[in-house]
């Protein structure tokens, strides 16, 4: 897409086919002096810009959620982890459910006959 509006009479080879050029020698000049920009490239450029910046902070809103869940996942098992270490059920199995059973009386143990 051309940078310029392109004066009547351009050749075709130096234009876009839409009117507008990027050589400033067939560029339409304003009071200044100045080439006229081509406004339909300028809309373009900027909802290109605007379309790529709506799409990363979507994208950051869905890693941040992720991060979120990913957290709370760590936290939760944490917990998990921290609850079964107090316990001691990492270190003996059968600690593990200590609080649970109930503790036979002494005078019921088994005693080695042979």
């Amino acid at each position: 897409m051309g940078r310029y509006l392109a004066k009547p009479g351009t050749p075709a080879k130096l234009t876009d086919g839409h009117g507008a050029t990027s050589d400033t020698k067939y560029a339409q000049v304003d009071r200044t002096g100045q080439p006229v920009e081509n406004g339909l490239r300028n809309l373009w450029v900027t909802e290109t810009a605007l379309t790529t910046a709506l799409n990363t902070s979507y994208m950051a809103e869905r890693l941040a959620d992720f991060g979120i869940v990913v957290g709370v996942a760590l936290l939760l098992s944490g917990i998990g982890f921290a609850i079964l270490a107090i316990g001691g059920a990492l270190r003996n199995p059968e600690t593990a459910l200590k609080v649970v059973r109930r503790e036979k009386p002494a005078g019921h143990r088994a005693v080695p006959t042979a």
